[in-house]
């Protein structure tokens, strides 16, 4: 397509659609679904299959061939869809340059964090980054809303998965050490296992996500899965941080949640996996000052001088307070599995 044929393509396109249109064409092209696309776009599903139906109308195209599983670009769409990328790296562009120019320690600032890290370990971290900027407002999104204005974007992402996009800087910034926990009610009750065969006989709470970084996961954590029985999984770390806590089971848990919940009992087993925690943050908005505030604090946050359970050798728990020492559970013999 010369330059010319892309101009009068584009005028075209401006005539009979805005730019809302488009960003809700470009979601659904690039998630393959109407829901998928409402999800990242903070709509509701109806509202996108409306939107897109009106676009094609408005356009005298279809943009989409249905199928019952995924939607797929017609010959049209992906004519369209050339130049709606384009316009799309030149809006993100626009505005990652004129936040880069924001000198100023105040705005809001999206953080994607997983549920249970955003809970127990950012959200009591809060008052004082607040205290310290008055200005700078937080959101926090754990990915567990799907009509909300809150996913419109993000500024900083906290996560284990591999980072491909090359205009994304991650930064190391914390090691998840996994020991399985329990509840002392729990242990009393039923018994405290020595092995993991042991583990395997008792109920086993399961978080579906532990699939990140595989090469760093022990091998006989696959075949603890593989035969424990599962009483309860769950996307979601917090519900179980307080599935163990309320003694519904076992469960697999970074030691850092030794810190905040000396309740919990880490089992006499060694660790089953180290992950690697990343910072990321696109390298044009890196240079924004309220976004340099907030991982300055995220560093903070995660520092291993003052936190050891987040450095990249394990640390028994024993030894994260060594004024007031964390003990070792006690063996108490099986009566019977739960």
């Amino acid at each position: 397509m010369t330059g010319i044929d892309k101009f009068e393509s584009t005028k075209i396109m401006r005539q009979r659609a805005d730019w809302s249109d488009l960003r809700i064409f470009y979601a659904v092209a690039e998630t393959g679904s109407f829901s998928e696309a409402a999800a990242q776009l903070g709509l509701t599903q109806p509202t996108v299959s409306v939107r897109i139906r009106d676009l094609e109308t408005r356009l005298g195209v279809r943009l989409f061939v249905r199928s019952p599983h995924r939607l797929s670009l017609t010959e049209a769409g992906e004519k369209i869809l050339d130049h709606v990328v384009t316009m799309e790296r030149s809006a993100a562009a626009v505005e990652r340059l004129v936040t880069n120019e924001d000198k100023k320690d105040e705005g809001r600032v999206i953080v994607a964090a997983p549920d249970g890290l955003a809970t127990y370990i950012l959200v009591p971290e809060l008052p004082r980054f607040f205290r310290e900027h008055p200005d700078i407002s937080v959101g926090i999104d754990c990915g567990l809303w799907t009509d909300s204005e809150i996913g419109a974007g993000v500024d900083v992402s906290l996560q284990f998965d591999e980072i491909t996009n090359q205009d994304v800087v991650a930064t190391p910034i914390g090691y998840y050490h996994y020991c399985l926990y329990s509840s002392q009610a729990y242990l009393d009750l039923y018994g405290t296992p020595t092995s993991l065969a042991g583990v395997a006989e008792r109920r086993y709470l399961h978080h579906v996500a532990y699939t990140r970084q595989q090469d760093n996961w022990a091998v006989k954590l696959g075949a603890l899965q593989g035969l424990a029985s599962v009483g309860m999984a769950t996307n979601s770390s917090s519900v179980i941080v307080e599935g163990v806590r309320n003694g519904a089971g076992i469960a697999l848990l970074p030691t850092a949640v030794s810190s905040f919940a000396p309740d919990l009992v880490m089992l006499d087993l060694p660790p089953l996996a180290r992950l690697e925690l990343r910072m990321c943050v696109h390298r044009d908005l890196a240079g924004a000052a309220r976004i340099r505030r907030v991982t300055n604090w995220l560093k903070e946050v995660f520092d291993p001088k003052t936190k050891p359970w987040f450095r990249a050798e394990f640390v028994h728990p024993s030894e994260f307070f060594p004024a007031k020492a964390v003990p070792k559970p006690a063996i108490v013999r099986t009566r019977r599995a739960s």
